[in-house]
């Protein structure tokens, strides 16, 4: 076939414009591909940080409008930065380990990762980890959203474990807890203890060797099961041991 110069011309332009678009196609994708690298990083380095216990270097990750949503057996939204902060500070007191487990999905912006927590308190609570998906959104190089998504059939596998309670308010000190209130017909009440009794140890384990949050949990447990209770009056100094056999929260308005 035979071509003019002005064919071939335009020709080679349409040839080189294909060429151009292709590897500014290549481009984008390649950019793409380092901005998704990018947030990978950092939702990372937030997991990192928060197993090695520093709460500045996961605050500093975080945007200031940052919003936390968190899906269980109940829905926890938060948008309030301060409170925020202190939740993560209270997480990271209870030194939990975060394991990553698989990424689901990772975009320019967004990535969800598939995680498994575990830490003493939840071995307390019945069971080995808990399962659950966190999404970190992106935005400017900070993390602008998480959504975490727990793993429903073991959050009630938990509250099943921890169903069962006393019947007592408390405030929790670094080594007792003060009962503030009793509920009517509790075992609690039962058991004749009264507001501002202390419990000084629960099942042989004193409350000054217990970790953040600790008591709480020991103190509950299956319905119908028992607990051992040393407890010391206001006015007394020597304590006395107490079994109870664990309520049904549900029928209770405390632990």
């Amino acid at each position: 076939m035979n071509m003019n110069k002005y064919t071939r011309a335009a020709l080679l332009f349409i040839t080189l414009s294909a060429l151009c678009f292709i590897f500014a196609g290549c481009s984008i994708k390649q950019n793409d591909s380092l901005q998704a690298l990018e947030t990978k990083k950092i939702a990372e380095s937030y997991i990192q940080s928060f197993n090695e216990g520093n709460a500045d270097a996961c605050i500093g990750l975080l945007s200031r409008d940052i919003v936390i949503e968190s899906t269980g057996v109940q829905n926890v939204e938060s948008q309030d930065e301060r409170s925020i902060h202190e939740s993560i500070k209270s997480s990271i007191g209870l030194k939990h380990n975060l394991k990553i487990m698989a990424y689901l999905n990772n975009t320019e912006n967004s990535i969800t990762i598939r995680i498994e927590e575990t830490g003493e308190d939840i071995k307390l609570a019945g069971v080995d980890s808990i399962g659950s998906e966190i999404t970190f959104e992106v935005k400017n190089g900070k993390i602008a959203k998480v959504i975490t998504v727990i793993d429903k059939k073991t959050l009630e596998q938990i509250a099943k474990n921890t169903a069962g309670g006393i019947g007592v308010g408390t405030d929790i000190k670094p080594d007792r807890v003060i009962i503030t209130s009793v509920a009517a017909n509790s075992p609690a009440e039962k058991a004749g203890l009264k507001q501002g009794y202390e419990i000084m140890a629960i099942d042989g384990i004193k409350c000054s060797d217990m970790k953040q949050g600790e008591q709480l949990i020991r103190i509950r447990g299956p319905v119908d099961s028992k607990v051992l209770l040393e407890v010391r009056r206001p006015d007394k100094q020597e304590t006395y041991d107490v079994e109870l056999i664990r309520a049904d929260l549900s029928k209770l308005n405390s632990n």
